[in-house]
């Protein structure tokens, strides 16, 4: 192979080599990637199976998942006469509006209660024939005046329909304020306020007319319990996912032992070229020494 042949395949398979450990850090960065994706896929497992709810245990004896509404119910026997509190004090309580419980029998007789929580998803389930401009009239009404306007128009409808107060204002002294939060009727969301140390119970001193700082845990109205429910569905997920990973996986430690395999082989010939164009030279250019 004459210099300049040599000097040429050199140069095409320095280039290729660039490419090979480009392409192979490609491949390692992938790699790492999966290898995330399945760091967090079993932390999401495991969150999954070690979940745990707050129960709220009436006294009436029910027990089920602690809700804002048991919580700070004052009815003697499905509330548990307590409220909540952030660290400044203040009292924890949703935004001031109403919520519309209805209830009806359906088709096979079974009892059904559906609970509406703003005026645009009443009208649309109850109310779907008005036309545009009376819907836009009835957005601006509360629903305690919707519920009101529905009971007069429709006086054949066939459900009952409670209004509710979303905010108890007996909750809070005079000299008290609000903390004004929708997230405190997501019971999952209250949980962790309340486990993180966020938001405070405190419970109802009747006989002192006030409140006070109350320790849920080991108490008999609310208990902690392990979370089975999702406990399937997270494994079958994890277990879904897992192989996906492991076939990616598998597929790219086989392309990067093929980009590596690839990779010796044009070093191999880079030296054995080396050597080719250094005697090429030595050869040529010997006798001008």
């Amino acid at each position: 192979m004459g210099l300049a042949a040599s000097q040429g395949r050199y140069l095409s398979l320095t280039a290729r080599n660039s490419d090979l450990i480009r392409e192979g850090q490609q491949i390692s960065q992938q790699r790492l990637n999966i290898a995330k994706q399945s760091i967090d896929a079993s932390e999401k497992y495991n969150d999954a199976m070690s979940n745990r709810i707050m129960q709220a245990r009436t006294p009436e004896g029910t027990t089920q998942q602690l809700t804002y509404e048991i919580l700070t119910s004052q009815d003697p026997f499905t509330g548990l006469c307590m409220r909540l509190v952030d660290t400044d004090g203040n009292v924890v309580v949703p935004t001031q509006g109403y919520t519309l419980d209805v209830e009806y029998t359906d088709e096979d007789g079974n009892n059904k209660k559906y609970t509406v929580t703003s005026a645009d998803e009443f009208i649309t389930k109850y109310m779907p024939k008005l036309d545009d401009d009376q819907k836009s009239q009835l957005r601006n009404k509360n629903l305690e005046e919707l519920s009101q306007y529905y009971l007069n128009e429709y006086p054949d409808h066939e459900y009952t329909i409670t209004v509710k107060n979303k905010r108890n204002d007996n909750l809070r002294k005079p000299n008290e304020h609000f903390l004004q939060d929708d997230n405190c009727l997501d019971p999952k969301y209250m949980q962790e306020m309340i486990t993180t140390g966020q938001w405070i119970i405190q419970q109802a001193n009747l006989s002192e007319e006030g409140w006070e700082n109350t320790v849920w845990q080991g108490s008999s109205s609310i208990t902690e319990i392990y979370d089975e429910s999702d406990d399937a569905a997270a494994e079958a997920e994890y277990e879904t996912k897992t192989k996906e990973l492991q076939k990616m996986d598998k597929l790219l430690e086989l392309k990067l032992e093929q980009v590596q395999t690839e990779q010796k082989a044009v070093e191999t010939e880079l030296d054995t070229i080396k050597d080719v164009i250094g005697k090429n030279i030595e050869d040529s250019f010997g006798t001008f020494a």
